[in-house]
C-alpha cells in the first residue's frame, strides 16, 4: 500500500528545489550582506504570499559560527527566534507558507514527529518592510547603506572614472614642485585669505584665476596652497592636470567631475552629500558617459541641493583647487574608426571652464574654485568675457617681487648643497654669483630650479662655474633667453653618436609625444622606462648611458626599476625643443624627421617580433607587456591624422618609411603578426603568446598596414593592395 506521506514528501522536495523566475540560485536562495558578519538568506518561492498582514517571506541568518536563526523584518518584533529544537544536529529549515489539506501553516518548521505538527505562530503586526508580500524575486550583490539598498558601493561606481594621480598628494606627484617656506609668501597669503574670507569682500567672487608664463611657479604655488588648506581643514577637492607627467588620465577632461565628487565624498562632514551622491549614481549609473555639464549636475549639484540641513555645511571645507588647465588634451571621440578626429584641446579647456562657472553660480554650491594656468588666449578670453564678473585675477609679475623670492630660494638650496658636499666656506657661492643667477632667472622659478639640479649632478663648484659663463642674452626679444641658454648648455653634454647628433632629442620627443594621447583604453603603466629602453636601444644599457649627462632635465630610473616612468621635469623643455627659433639647428628635429625615426624603430620591432635588440631569453609575460605597449604608439594605432598626413588606418608609420626600412619590412613574418593582431594565439619560444586583451576585434589596422607595406615595398599594384586590405579583417 502506498505511503500516505508520499505526496507530502514530493511537495516538500518540489518546493525547496523550485527556482525563482529571475534565474536559479544555489540551494534556492540568495545571500545578502549583513553587518553582523553573517549572511542573510532570502528563500524565494512561487507559493502564494501570506494573506495575513505583516508576514513576510521568511529568511534565515547564518551567523559567523554557522548556526541559523529565523529573521522576520516586522516592526514590534525582535526579528530573532531561537531554533525550535536545540537537540537537532542539523540547522532548522525554514520555508514559505504551504497549503496542505485546506489548512495554511505559516512559517512552520518541520519536526521529527510529522504526525503532530506545531500550531502556526500568531500573525504579527503590519510591517513597512521592503519585502512585504514579496514573491518570485532574486537579490544579489546588495549593498545596504543607511537603510538604503545599493547595487554597488559608491567607490565601485566612481573608481573606474577617477583620475587618482591628479590629487595634489598622489604618488604620481611625490616630487612635484612646491614653494620654499620663505618664498612666494605674499601671493600664497593672498590666495589663502581669499579662500577663508572672500565672502566678506566688497565684491565677492567664487573663482580665482592665477596665471603667469611657463616656469613662473604656478604649480608650486597651487601645490603649496593645497597643502596649507589641507592642514587647516579648508581643502575640499583637487585636480592637477598634466600633459607630460603621470597617467594619461591627468591630461583629459573625462575624469574631472568624478574625481572632484570622490574627493568631496571623503569628508566626514559632507556625509549627507555622500549619501545623496550614492543615490544619484544608483539612479543613473551611465552618468559617466554624459557630457561634463550633465555630470556636474548629477554628481555635484543635485546631491548638494538635496541636503536639507544647510547649517551642516557651515564648517565644511571651502576650496577646490585645479592646476594646469592649459595642459588638457582633447578627448578622443567615441565614433567609428574611419570618422575619428580630435577636437581642439582649447574646446575641452573652455568646456571645463563653463562647467566650473556654472557650479560657482549655483546657490547650493558652497566652495571657492582656485584655477592656475598659463594665460593662453582661449582661457584669457573666457575669463575676460563669460567669467569677468565672477573671477578674481592674479598674475605672477613684479608685484610679488619674484627676484627676492628666487634669491631666498637659491640661498636656502646652496646652504643645503654646502652641508651635503662638505663645502666649508659659508660664503659660497658668494653675493655676485647669487645676483647673476637671479638676473638669469628673469622671474621664472624654473631657471634656478634647473640650475640647481645641474649643479648637484656633478662637482658643484665646476658645474656652477659653467653656468655663470653662459652668454648673457637679451630677454626683451626672447623672455626665455636665459632658460634657452641653460637648456642648450645641458643638452650639449648628452652622449649622442657621431652619426646622429640629434638622437637624444629624438628620444625625448618619442617619450613625450610618441604615445597617442587620444587612446583612452591604453594602459599608461605599460609605457614605463622598460618599454622605452626596449624600443629605443640598439644595445642594452644604451638608454641610461646616453641620458646620464642630462639628468637635471630628465629623471631616468636606474636599470633595476622597470615599471617606473621617465619624467621630464618641466614642460618648458618640450616647448624649447619644438621651437626652432629657440633651440636652433643644433637641437631642432622637424616632425617628419622624427616620424621617420620612429617608423624605422617600428619596422625593427616588426622584423624581430619584439624588442630591439631581442634579448637572448625574454619571458613571455615581458614580451606581451612590450607588445601591448607597442601597439599604442601614435604611428601604429593611428586614431587620427598625423602631422597633416591623412591616416587611412593602415598604420601611419607607412607614410614615413625610408627605402631601407621598406626593404626590412618585406622580411618580417606577416602571417605571425596577422594571427597575433587579429586575436589569435601564436607560439613564441614554445609558449602561447596572446596579445588581444579587452579588444574583441584585435588590431586589424596594424595587420593591414604590415601587408600593405610589404606589397608597396615589392611594388605591387595599387589595386592589389586595396584587395589585400579588404581581405584583412577581424574575421579572417
Amino acid at each position: 500500500m502506498p505511503s500516505p506521506f508520499g505526496g507530502l514528501s514530493r511537495k516538500f522536495k518540489t518546493l525547496f528545489q523550485r527556482h525563482s523566475r529571475n534565474g536559479p540560485s544555489p540551494a534556492g536562495h540568495q545571500n545578502l550582506d549583513h553587518s553582523g558578519g553573517g549572511e542573510v538568506e532570502i528563500i524565494s518561492s512561487s507559493s502564494p504570499p501570506s494573506m495575513n498582514p505583516g508576514l513576510l517571506p521568511l529568511a534565515a541568518i547564518t551567523t559567523p559560527t554557522g548556526s541559523r536563526v529565523d529573521l522576520d523584518r516586522n516592526e514590534g518584533h525582535s526579528g530573532l527566534q531561537e531554533p525550535h529544537d536545540e537537540a537537532q544536529s542539523q540547522p532548522p529549515v525554514v520555508h514559505p507558507s504551504i497549503n496542505w489539506g485546506g489548512h495554511r501553516m505559516l512559517g512552520e518548521r518541520p519536526r521529527r514527529d510529522m504526525l503532530s505538527p506545531s500550531p502556526p505562530p500568531p500573525p504579527l503586526a503590519p510591517s513597512n518592510s521592503y519585502f512585504s508580500n514579496a514573491r518570485d524575486f532574486t537579490v544579489s550583490n546588495l549593498n545596504v547603506n543607511n537603510g538604503v539598498a545599493h547595487a554597488k558601493t559608491l567607490f565601485e561606481y566612481l573608481n573606474p572614472h577617477i583620475a587618482h594621480g591628479a590629487a595634489h598628494n598622489s604618488d604620481e606627484r611625490w616630487n612635484a614642485p612646491a614653494c620654499h617656506e620663505e618664498t612666494r609668501v605674499a601671493i600664497r597669503e593672498d590666495i589663502v585669505s581669499w579662500i577663508k574670507h572672500g565672502e566678506g569682500d566688497e565684491d565677492p567672487k567664487k573663482i580665482m584665476w592665477l596665471s603667469g608664463p611657463a616656469g613662473s611657479g604656478k604649480s608650486a604655488i597651487a601645490g603649496s596652497v593645497a597643502e596649507t588648506c589641507k592642514g587647516e581643514g579648508l581643502l575640499a577637492a583637487t585636480f592637477f592636470f598634466s600633459s607630460f607627467a603621470g597617467a594619461s588620465e591627468r591630461s583629459s577632461k573625462r575624469g574631472l567631475v568624478a574625481t572632484l565628487a570622490h574627493h568631496l565624498s571623503q569628508h566626514g562632514i559632507l556625509h549627507q552629500y555622500k549619501t545623496h551622491l550614492h543615490a544619484a549614481v544608483d539612479r543613473q549609473p551611465d552618468i559617466f558617459r554624459k557630457n561634463l555639464r550633465e555630470q556636474a549636475s548629477c554628481l555635484i549639484l543635485e546631491p548638494l541641493r538635496s541636503i536639507h540641513d544647510a547649517g551642516s555645511m557651515v564648517d565644511s571645507p571651502k576650496a577646490i583647487i585645479i592646476d594646469g588647465l592649459d595642459e588638457v588634451i582633447a578627448a578622443h571621440k567615441q565614433v567609428p574608426m574611419d570618422q575619428q578626429a580630435p577636437g581642439p584641446s582649447e574646446d575641452d579647456q573652455v568646456e571645463i571652464l563653463h562647467v566650473l562657472l556654472t557650479l560657482s553660480k549655483d546657490p547650493s554650491f558652497p566652495f571657492r574654485i582656485f584655477i592656475a594656468s598659463r594665460p593662453e588666449r582661449n582661457i584669457s578670453d573666457f575669463f575676460s568675457t563669460h567669467a569677468r564678473d565672477a573671477t578674481t585675477d592674479l598674475f605672477l609679475d613684479s608685484k610679488y617681487d619674484p627676484d627676492a623670492d628666487i634669491k631666498r630660494f637659491l640661498e636656502s638650496k646652496f646652504a643645503d648643497i654646502r652641508r651635503r658636499t662638505g663645502i666649508s666656506s659659508p660664503l659660497w657661492p658668494g653675493e655676485p654669483a647669487l645676483n647673476r643667477l637671479v638676473e638669469m632667472s628673469s622671474g621664472q622659478f624654473i631657471v634656478p630650479a634647473t640650475i640647481l639640479r645641474w649643479v648637484e649632478a656633478g662637482f658643484p663648484q665646476v658645474q656652477l662655474s659653467e653656468v655663470l659663463k653662459l652668454e648673457q642674452r637679451s630677454t626683451k626679444i626672447n623672455p626665455f633667453a636665459s632658460l634657452d641658454a641653460l637648456y642648450q648648455h645641458i643638452l650639449k653634454r648628452a652622449h649622442n653618436p657621431e652619426d646622429d647628433p640629434h638622437l637624444v632629442v629624438k628620444w625625448i620627443l618619442s617619450i613625450t609625444s610618441g604615445i597617442d594621447p587620444l587612446v583612452s583604453d591604453a594602459d599608461s603603466s605599460l609605457h614605463s622606462v622598460r618599454f622605452w629602453r626596449q624600443f629605443l636601444e640598439n644595445a642594452e644599457g644604451e638608454f641610461n648611458y646616453r641620458l646620464a649627462p642630462i639628468t637635471s632635465l630628465i629623471a631616468v630610473p636606474p636599470p633595476h626599476e622597470i615599471s617606473a616612468a621617465v619624467t621630464i621635469y618641466h614642460k618648458s623643455l618640450t616647448d624649447f625643443l619644438s621651437d626652432k627659433r629657440r633651440c636652433g639647428d643644433d637641437f631642432y628635429v622637424d616632425q617628419v624627421s622624427h616620424n621617420s625615426f620612429v617608423a624605422g624603430r617600428i619596422i625593427r620591432v616588426l622584423k624581430n617580433k619584439g624588442p630591439t635588440p631581442p634579448p637572448l631569453s625574454l619571458p613571455t609575460a615581458e614580451q606581451i607587456d612590450f607588445l601591448r605597449a607597442f601597439v599604442w604608439l601614435k604611428l601604429v594605432v593611428c586614431t587620427s591624422d598625423v602631422d597633416n598626413v591623412v591616416c587611412d588606418h593602415r598604420g601611419a608609420f607607412l607614410n614615413f618609411l625610408s627605402e631601407s626600412s621598406g626593404e626590412e619590412l618585406v622580411s618580417c613574418d606577416a602571417t605571425w603578426w596577422a594571427c597575433l593582431l587579429l586575436g589569435g594565439t601564436v607560439q613564441h619560444g614554445g609558449e602561447p603568446l596572446q596579445l588581444v586583451n579587452g579588444r574583441l576585434d584585435g588590431f586589424p589596422d596594424l595587420a593591414r598596414g604590415i601587408y600593405c607595406g610589404i606589397h608597396r615595398a615589392m611594388k605591387v599594384s595599387t589595386f592589389t593592395i586595396v584587395v589585400q586590405r579588404l581581405m584583412i579583417s577581424p574575421t579572417t
